[in-house]
């Protein structure tokens, strides 16, 4: 009898062990898959909230007003990281490497999520944008002491992108490039507007595709051509503090307009080299002029996104050379240049706001 006894507690206890640690492992489980869940895509902080609100009510309030979920869609991305309001989130987990080449949503936008990440768009097919092979002539560098107290320097990686609006003709997205009509306007736009705000600024005028063009490199070898820009205007005038680089996006105007006070905006984004150590600073200065935009104008800021070496990128984009450098793309291949420069005067307004600001902390 006390044999049987000591069999049953051996049992029982064996059985009690290992049912802990099923649960242990099992709750270790979720508690992960719920850190990555959140951690991979900083918008599924709601669906989280969402979750738990259906079992403490007090949590509904923290939701945004007129939100609505599917508890068994959320339930099956807590466990599996699949979004069935997204298939890409199906291929990412299923193909390999193919997450590494996604740009990363550091801070999301309203309504940004992995179905409209912004995309590059291809190569000019052999740079045949210049017209009858126009030779690119080299600029002497300027030795004007007035250029030499600047303190935001503006530039375009990709100078010659352009939208279809401004090309009478061209309807192919791909073929949205020109030598005139092209993002340097908006740099040029937006140095006039900082300088109206008291902030001198120095926009390049180098052609930086004509530079590929007449040495013979490739469109991919863009930042390393540019980054010569950037250094030469370093060196030339060391009160620069800021660094921008004007992109535009090449997805079309579903994605890339917004309507505020019943006026349309290009939409815009940031993206942030992580390929280098120092990559933070860039990340506070994108991510204070996106909270900044998105206070009085919700839906205008795409959001942050990082990126790295992987699938062919740059991954460092100049970012390297200064802790105040940044890649804004501003609306996408079918804005007008109405809608542009709306986007511009915003983003004047809050660059200007973070300089006059970081100034009087420095001069405390």
């Amino acid at each position: 009898m006390k044999m049987m006894l000591k069999l049953a507690a051996k049992f029982f206890v064996t059985v009690t062990a290992l049912f802990c640690l099923v649960s242990a492992i099992a709750f270790s489980s979720v508690k992960i898959s719920l850190l990555s869940f959140i951690a991979n895509d900083p918008t599924r902080t709601e669906s989280f909230l969402y979750v738990m609100s259906l079992e403490n009510q007090a949590l509904k309030r923290i939701l945004p007003e007129g939100y609505e979920r599917s508890f068994g869609k959320d339930a099956l991305e807590l466990f599996t990281n699949i979004n069935l309001r997204n298939m890409k989130s199906f291929l990412i987990s299923e193909i390999p490497g193919l997450n590494a080449a996604t740009p990363k949503i550091i801070v999301a936008g309203k309504g940004t999520d992995f179905t409209n990440l912004p995309i590059e768009s291809p190569p000019p097919a052999d740079f045949d944008i210049y017209e009858g092979g126009e030779e690119y002539t080299e600029e002497k560098p300027v030795e004007d002491s007035q250029t030499k107290d600047h303190a935001v320097f503006i530039y375009s990686t990709h100078n010659t992108e352009s939208f279809l609006p401004m090309l009478p003709g061209v309807t192919d997205p791909n073929r949205a490039w020109h030598k005139e009509k092209n993002v340097s306007l908006l740099g040029k736009r937006l140095g006039k507007k900082l300088e109206e705000k008291g902030i001198k600024t120095l926009v390049n005028n180098k052609d930086i595709q004509g530079m590929l063009k007449k040495r013979g490199m490739r469109y991919e070898q863009s930042y390393e051509a540019s980054r010569e820009v950037v250094v030469d205007a370093m060196n030339q005038n060391k009160q620069v503090r800021y660094y921008i680089d004007i992109h535009r996006d090449s997805l079309g105007r579903a994605v890339t307009t917004a309507t505020i006070n019943g006026e349309k905006y290009a939409k815009c984004l940031f993206v942030i080299g992580e390929a280098h150590p120092n990559y933070e600073k860039n990340l506070e200065f994108a991510t204070s002029l996106h909270h900044s935009i998105q206070k009085k104008y919700p839906t205008l800021s795409r959001g942050v996104f990082g990126k790295t070496k992987a699938g062919g990128n740059n991954g460092i984009y100049n970012q390297d050379l200064s802790e105040n450098s940044l890649l804004i793309e501003i609306g996408g291949v079918d804005n007008t240049q109405e809608e542009l420069d709306r986007t511009v005067d915003v983003l004047a307004d809050v660059i200007s706001e973070y300089y006059w600001g970081e100034s009087m902390e420095v001069n405390k």
